[in-house]
């Protein structure tokens, strides 16, 4: 049974179901992806046909967008599959299901920082190839016949 939204036809109660290029183009997230994340287990919930072709309920697709989204959040496939058991057991898994995410931000947290230095660093360089372009001299790069060396704080910063 889907656990989409409920409607009559008929006098009959029915669901909406989406296929994968449907959830694809209501996620954006590709219909290689889906399939991909399927066959690691990721939609346990999922209905399927005869054919076993896939058929997504808004709370599917509700799913789809949080697996996106701790995908996006650094989380590997694994880790997630065992979100989705734990979130299945119900409420009595919260204080681990938040321990997870908590994990999670400080990966987060940990790379931002990270790319921030990668910022600062791509910022110095572009500074150094403002200065070359100024001067007219390619005094920074090793291969120039006009190179000059390093800096002390190029050094510094591992340029």
């Amino acid at each position: 049974m889907l656990y989409g939204f409920r409607f009559l036809v008929d006098n009959k109660e029915a669901f909406v179901a989406y296929t994968i290029i449907e959830v694809e183009k209501k996620t954006g997230v590709s219909s290689h992806t889906l399939r991909f994340w399927a066959k690691k287990g990721l939609f346990p919930f999922v209905e399927k046909d005869d054919n076993q072709v896939k058929y997504f309920s808004e709370r599917d697709v509700e799913w789809v967008r949080w697996i996106n989204w701790f995908r996006k959040a650094q989380m590997d496939i694994p880790t997630i599959k065992y979100y989705i058991e734990l979130a299945n057991k119900g409420d009595c898994t919260a204080k681990e299901r938040r321990e997870m995410i908590a994990r999670q931000k400080e990966i987060v947290t940990d790379t931002i920082e990270e790319l921030q230095s990668v910022l600062e660093t791509l910022e110095y360089k572009l500074g150094i190839y403002d200065e070359m372009l100024h001067n007219n001299i390619d005094g920074f790069n090793p291969q120039s016949k006009q190179y000059k060396g390093c800096k002390k704080d190029c050094k510094k910063e591992n340029v």
